[in-house]
């Protein structure tokens, strides 16, 4: 029978926690493989009504560096920042954040896993989905489902939880967005789990070629 990509095997990332005590490995959370869109629609009005009427919801598409983040309850325990290849991030977390995001998503017990794209250069966490409360992994929701579970009513710095947009006016609006830093939308799918077919592009690249 095959591991399911929830299961640790020989070729996990353990191996990549050098800065993390491994005597205290049995209690560490596993990275989760993220979904990661393979599909991509071009950014027209006609497009996007077609995704929206299908019950799709979009977001905001930040060029950062992805970052799926695992906060202990535990504050004797590091926070673990991996990127999308299931690595630790080379660069520290700065302190900052790192009390920004105990102070937002600290579970009360075991580990809370959240998706996000980290602006390293303005010290700047954007946090778009949750895939794990508490030590149990939220396969078994949809993503809008484990959307309304994550913090929003929260003000900080450093960390900021996108939100959904449902309307083809609100899409259309980051579509004319001219911050470098917002390369378009991303939308997610009503079925539950973190397929990679769950979630496609809409870039504003795509339509200036």
């Amino acid at each position: 029978m095959l591991p399911g990509i929830f299961q640790s095997t020989i070729f996990s990332p353990m191996g990549s926690m050098g800065r993390v005590n491994p005597m205290n490995k049995s209690r560490l959370s596993q990275f989760i493989r993220p979904m990661h869109p393979k599909s991509e629609i071009r950014p027209t009005a006609e497009a996007i009504q077609k995704v929206l009427n299908a019950g799709w919801v979009g977001q905001l598409k930040i060029h950062g560096h992805r970052a799926q983040i695992h906060i202990p309850a535990d504050p004797d325990q590091e926070i673990l920042a991996f990127n999308r290849q299931g690595q630790l991030h080379q660069k520290e977390v700065p302190d900052t954040i790192i009390q920004e995001l105990r102070r937002i998503f600290a579970p009360a017990t075991g580990w809370t896993v959240i998706d996000s794209e980290w602006l390293k250069p303005k010290d700047r966490v954007y946090v778009f989905d949750l895939l794990k409360l508490q030590d149990e992994t939220l396969q078994r929701l949809p993503f809008e489902a484990r959307w309304k579970l994550l913090p929003r009513a929260y003000i900080s710095p450093h960390i900021q939880t996108l939100g959904v947009i449902t309307t083809l006016d609100g899409c259309l609006d980051v579509l004319r967005e001219t911050e470098s830093w917002i390369e378009g939308l991303v939308f997610k799918s009503p079925s539950p789990g973190f397929e990679d077919s769950s979630i496609i592009r809409c870039r504003i690249g795509a339509r200036r070629k």
